[in-house]
């Protein structure tokens, strides 16, 4: 069957199949495949739905063997639920954590409920099969995903309330690889509601949970987020001490195949570099830390540009350097807004407040930051 859902996005733009592929950085091909129904690879599902800004069910390009009731919200699911299809869901989760990293918060947050349902029942049905422990690691995996999510959206309670839910699952697994991302994932969570002591219990769980067993990239993920817990409450020593533990993370070979889908690299490790730099007041360091890390951050990574953007304006404001650091915010709060990221918003929410309580609240690039602050609000 075609898919029209496709066709009507790229037509509701004015594209051309051409054109399409040309924004989305994919084959022609690739377009005239998913536009007749065919299955596509998933980072060409990711491109596409970055690139038109719509969830993978908007666009027809998840190819599960389910389907959603219209009429009251139920979710029907094929009673022969077998390998291949807990492959389409792992696949799916995949796409769903990619686009989280690129497209951001508002883009994943459409249709995950539905989802996340889909999946419970899927696992539900599964019960006493040879499957259902596979099953129960993807919903541990989407309780993440759903958890970080609503962190972004700044509903901190419902957050750990699934948070909870996943820990749960990894802990009846006994997965040390789901239990510790789970907690990271937690722990990164109390960090942005301002509870960095909580925060550092949880890192330090999850770093015992996993110690010696070879999960190089999750250790290191791990470290670099303790990193900025301790660096909040003022710990220099031992913050910058995990994050040269996260950086020797990179030179280590992994000695465990990980499926926990964080993202953790050279670049974040530069950025988190400036980030603890800004916790610490030194924002001298903190800027140029961050210009560096801008410079080859990816630029399909919208929130987490945004949040260095935002960190950086702090700086220019701890320097006095109100006019740099008002610019910064501007293109902080116009990201943020693109991708939903309301911790971010927030945030120049905050600065803002305080610039107008400061002796430049008269300034006009002051009232300018206000006014694009209103308009979003509009």
């Amino acid at each position: 069957m075609k898919n029209t859902l496709l066709r009507t996005a790229r037509r509701m733009k004015g594209w051309t199949q051409q054109q399409l592929a040309d924004f989305a950085e994919v084959s022609l091909s690739t377009v005239e495949r998913a536009e007749r129904g065919e299955s596509i690879r998933i980072d060409s599902i990711q491109r596409v739905c970055q690139c038109l800004q719509k969830a993978p069910e908007q666009l027809g390009l998840l190819n599960k063997q389910a389907f959603l009731d219209k009429s009251n919200e139920s979710i029907h699911i094929q009673s022969n639920v077998d390998s291949d299809y807990l492959s389409i869901l792992e696949n799916e989760m995949s796409i769903r954590w990619s686009l989280y990293h690129t497209g951001g918060t508002s883009l994943v947050h459409r249709e995950l409920d539905k989802w996340m349902r889909h999946v419970s029942k899927t696992s539900s049905l599964l019960q006493g099969d040879d499957l259902y422990e596979r099953s129960l690691s993807i919903l541990s995996m989407g309780y993440q995903l759903q958890g970080s999510v609503l962190r972004d959206m700044t509903e901190y309670t419902n957050a750990h309330r699934v948070h909870r839910k996943a820990s749960l699952i990894a802990e009846r697994l006994f997965n040390p690889e789901l239990m510790a991302s789970a907690l990271v994932r937690e722990g990164i969570t109390l960090n942005q509601e301002e509870r960095p002591l909580d925060a550092i219990l949880c890192f330090k769980k999850a770093l015992e949970t996993i110690r010696n067993l070879g999960y190089t990239k999750l250790e290191g993920y791990i470290y670099q987020a303790l990193s900025e817990a301790q660096a909040k409450i003022g710990q220099e020593k031992e913050s910058w001490q995990s994050l040269f533990l996260a950086e020797k993370s990179t030179e280590m070979q992994s000695l465990t195949s990980e499926t926990n889908l964080t993202r953790f690299n050279s670049s974040s490790l530069a950025a988190q570099r400036g980030v603890n730099a800004v916790h610490l007041g030194d924002y001298k360091q903190a800027i140029d830390q961050i210009d560096k890390s801008l410079a080859k951050y990816n630029p399909t990574f919208i929130r987490g540009r945004a949040r260095l953007l935002i960190q950086k304006a702090e700086s220019y404001n701890g320097l006095g350097m109100l006019d740099i650091c008002v610019q910064n915010a501007q293109e902080a709060f116009i990201l943020a807004s693109s991708v939903g990221s309301h911790k971010i918003i927030g945030k120049v929410k905050d600065l803002y407040g305080d610039l107008i309580q400061s002796k430049w609240k008269k300034e006009q690039y002051i009232a300018d930051l206000g006014n694009i602050i209103s308009e979003d609000l509009e």
